[in-house]
């Protein structure tokens, strides 16, 4: 009895052991199930454990826009369809962009047709004055003429044949024209070579129909007799000459006028601005054919 009393509180110590292995057991037991029941568990058993909290957060990626004005950005603007943004959408044309774009375009703006007409007019006022002034025989007239010159040269190759350049060069160029008193005109012939050419170019031209003759002073010269002309003949060229003139201004106007038209259609001006701009078009050009018209009667009358 003495014994068991003494060994007391050894018993409630090793009680309260096997109380809180019973109740141990159980728990981990119920553990080991849930461990051994997970896929990932059944795929790797020697896998850790991985928390929500140690987990990478996954981010949506956003696409960088390219810089404006760079090459991938000229690419998807050229492979968008016409008259349509990215994802569609249809361009929108607010009033002020419109009244913006008629700010930039005149219509009303002729400087670019008058440009147009200055070389216009000076090709044909020099025409009308050559003819006013020696008509086909002006040495200006005359130094036009094409000749036709015919060359041998060394071939480029090793094998040391000649070959045949042809080159058309003006009158002007191949020899100095002299006006001579008597209706008389030298031609002062650069080379010995051009003789012939030019020669051939006179005898075949329609103006002039005439076979050159060599001077007995000089071998390098030769002499062209003055034709009078009738009058009839040279106002007749002098009215070619100024239709094709206002051919040639026609021709620009309506060339304008096209681009009045395709700003009009376009939305850029209005219709009513571009009524006004046809008549301002139509004015400019009647004062126009006017100015021809004065120097067709102006060089008639110096005939």
């Amino acid at each position: 009895m003495s014994l068991s009393r003494a060994n007391l509180p050894v018993r409630q110590c090793l009680s309260c052991i096997s109380h809180i292995q019973k109740r141990a057991i159980p728990a981990a037991s119920w553990r080991a199930s849930v461990a051994s029941s997970s896929p990932a568990h059944q795929a790797s058993p020697l896998a850790p454990t991985r928390f929500f909290s140690a987990s990478q957060q996954l981010q949506k990626k956003r696409k960088i826009a390219a810089p404006k004005g760079s090459r991938s950005d000229e690419v998807h603007a050229e492979d968008a369809p016409s008259g349509k943004r990215k994802g569609g959408a249809a361009p929108s044309t607010t009033p002020n962009d419109a009244a913006a774009a008629a700010e930039e375009i005149d219509p009303l703006d002729f400087t670019a047709l008058i440009t147009a007409f200055g070389p216009i007019d000076a090709h044909f006022k020099a025409q009308l004055q050559a003819l006013s002034h020696g008509g086909r025989f002006n040495p200006t007239n005359l130094g036009a003429l094409t000749v036709h010159v015919t060359s041998h040269e060394m071939a480029d190759d090793a094998s040391g044949a000649m070959t045949t350049v042809a080159e058309d060069f003006p009158l002007s160029e191949l020899a100095q024209i002299v006006p001579r008193s008597g209706r008389t005109i030298s031609l002062l012939v650069h080379d010995r070579g051009y003789i012939k050419p030019i020669m051939s170019a006179v005898q075949a031209s329609p103006d002039y129909n005439q076979q050159p003759q060599r001077s007995e002073d000089n071998d390098l010269e030769l002499l062209l007799k003055v034709e009078m002309e009738r009058k009839e003949d040279v106002a007749r060229r002098v009215k070619e000459a100024t239709q094709l003139w206002r051919e040639r201004v026609r021709a620009a106007r309506t060339k304008h006028e096209k681009h009045i038209k395709d700003w009009q259609k376009k939305k850029t001006i209005t219709t009513d601005l571009a009524r006004k701009a046809d008549k301002e078009l139509q004015k400019l050009q009647d004062k126009k054919m006017k100015e021809i018209d004065g120097e067709e009667a102006k060089a008639i009358k110096s005939l």
